[in-house]
């Protein structure tokens, strides 16, 4: 039923993105072959070029922010609105209508970003050396660089998922409530924040007298690189494991406090 709830989520991001995931790529053909005009020395070709680029910059940050609405409002609308009349009638678990918004929502981030890194490509095509320095750059040091950017890769998604997660957890808390709901929504959002500084701040303190000489002592027995790969599953853990804890939260208001009047 999972399959199911995301392929449903699915086709509501298609149908969202149908415009702008295209209308990045054919601008980066577009301003391909019209970047040159900006040193034409003529007015017209100069502001066509200009105004080219203009418009591909802003199709960048309008894929930014149509994403970032796109994953609060299928929630927002998916769960807590409308469409959360029929939705909780599907015998389906909570969990696992949470579970297909935060699936979908992590879909369209990495599909959008691929989508701005080939119109970039495209825009300022990469020859076959760069990219053969690229992998010789990975391969290096017995592949321990392309692991760490593997898990830096990880450390990017997870950090996602907890600001995802974070959104959600809000979201739930102000429906808690009959009135004012965005607003509360917005006060719960800065409030998890301030919560999570003062743990950040407190579990920092305490990271760095022991991480430092556990790291020190890692990097003398197991080596440098032992340690970079500690440090990173570190950040890991301590991003996922919030996250997780936002997760369950939302999961038990949704099953046991749901209110959608």
């Amino acid at each position: 039923m999972l399959g199911k709830l995301l392929k449903y989520d699915l086709r509501s991001m298609l149908k969202q993105f149908a415009f702008i995931w295209p209308a990045a790529l054919v601008m980066a053909v577009v301003n391909r072959f019209t970047i040159g005009l900006l040193d034409s020395g003529d007015t017209f070709p100069e502001l066509v070029s200009g105004m080219s680029m203009l418009i591909y910059v802003f199709i960048l940050m309008a894929l930014y922010v149509v994403s970032l609405l796109f994953i609060i409002q299928r929630f927002y609308k998916g769960l807590l609105g409308d469409e959360g009349y029929l939705m909780f009638t599907l015998p389906v678990k909570s969990w696992q209508l949470v579970l297909s918004k935060f699936l979908c929502a992590l879909i369209t981030t990495i599909i959008s970003v691929l989508v701005a890194a080939l119109s970039i490509c495209i825009l300022a095509p990469l020859n076959f050396s760069d990219i053969g320095a690229f992998f010789r750059v990975l391969a290096s040091f017995d592949g321990q660089i392309a692991v760490l950017f593997l898990e830096v890769l990880i450390l990017s998604l997870a950090a996602l998922s907890y600001m995802y997660l974070e959104f959600y957890l809000s979201m739930a808390i102000g429906h808690l409530f009959n009135k004012h709901r965005v607003l509360i929504s917005v006060v719960a959002f800065l409030a998890i924040g301030v919560v999570m500084n003062i743990i950040t701040t407190l579990v920092g303190v305490t990271a760095i007298e022991v991480g430092t000489e556990f790291l020190m002592d890692l990097v003398m027995g197991a080596g440098e690189w032992a340690a970079w790969h500690t440090a990173v599953w570190s950040l890991i853990a301590y991003t996922v494991i919030p996250a997780a804890v936002f997760f369950f939260i939302t999961n038990y208001i949704l099953k046991h406090r749901l209110n959608l009047e």
